[in-house]
């Protein structure tokens, strides 16, 4: 995911849709921040954060 798709009117409301349903969305500060388009920069992403939210909600 880069800037462009987070333009789109619709991404907004989706990430605020699932986040009332209690759907923990890792966007945003303290999360993901997506790069400019044609920068990926896959060792930036906070693969952390995604594997101790999976740990946490499959953990008792």
């Amino acid at each position: 995911m880069n800037v462009a798709y987070v333009q789109h009117v619709q991404f907004e409301r989706s990430v605020d849709t699932l986040r009332s349903m209690g759907v923990t969305v890792l966007y945003g500060g303290g999360g993901f921040v997506p790069n400019e388009p044609g920068q990926g920069r896959p060792n930036e992403y906070p693969w952390h954060l995604a594997l101790d939210t999976a740990s946490s909600v499959l953990s008792p």
